[in-house]
């Protein structure tokens, strides 16, 4: 995790130029503009940077990062993003890399963060965009799935209803260690987490956080989708139970 920080704030310090991140590092300077898929996969890298410290910082960086990524990369006209921004040289045919591959491609990268950024922030706009990419890319995800795997991973997201979990505590207390651990031992693709030490405030203000508190002075989660939540939980056991599916819920009443 140390790692981790330490690498996100080279990478915003070092190659972010006035506001513009660069491509490269190389013997203490940052060059080339970066493209699409450096835009996508560091917003990626700090929502995840996000779950693992409970540090608002990362996601407001990310929040950032996406506005100028649409900035530079989307055109509206078509509907699409692409791999180089506007400020980038003129080139006879502005490419446009659909395939993922051993890495997924920028586009398919972008729509996924952007689907995930709109239930952070409840701005539809972002929700938009990442539909009219999906869009455009339906006839090849059917007729070509196996290239076009991280694509489908954005679908089945902007088709399901995502688990939206909130945890307020102190990020290494024991019991707020338990809670995590119970969320990601389970197989969650679709799943969106925020977290926040109780009385900070100096994150981003985001509609799964608000009017959330500890209860009983105990790290709690909140469990929600579509930003109705289920009552608070203290104990790994509780979340457990709210984390199964439906059905799982229904066949163990029974």
């Amino acid at each position: 995790r140390q790692a981790a920080v330490a690498d996100a704030v080279f990478l915003l310090e070092a190659l972010l130029e006035k506001g513009r991140l660069l491509h490269s590092y190389k013997d203490g300077q940052a060059k080339l503009l970066a493209y699409l898929d450096d835009y996508a996969f560091l917003i990626d890298g700090l929502l995840a940077l996000h779950e693992a410290t409970f540090d608002g910082r990362w996601l407001s960086e990310a929040r950032t990062l996406t506005e100028a990524m649409v900035d530079l990369f989307w055109d509206q006209g078509q509907g699409v993003f692409y791999d180089t921004g506007r400020d980038h040289e003129p080139l006879v045919v502005r490419p446009r890399d659909i395939f993922d591959n051993a890495t997924p491609c920028g586009s398919s990268a972008a729509a996924g963060v952007l689907l995930r950024i709109t239930v952070l922030t409840g701005d539809p706009e972002y929700a938009g965009l990442a539909t009219k990419t999906l869009r455009s890319m339906r006839e090849l995800m059917a007729k070509a799935p196996s290239g076009c795997a991280h694509w489908l991973c954005a679908l089945d997201f902007y088709l399901s209803t995502p688990k939206e979990i909130a945890i307020v505590g102190n990020r290494d207390e024991p019991v707020t260690e338990s809670l995590l651990t119970v969320i990601y031992r389970r197989y969650l693709p679709n799943k969106v987490l925020v977290g926040c030490e109780p009385g900070d405030n100096s994150g981003p203000r985001l509609p799964l956080l608000e009017g959330r508190s500890m209860v009983n002075g105990h790290p709690t989660a909140y469990v929600c989708e579509r930003y109705s939540c289920q009552r608070p939980v203290n104990t790994p056991e509780a979340l457990a139970r709210e984390l199964e599916p439906a059905e799982s819920q229904e066949y163990r009443g029974a």
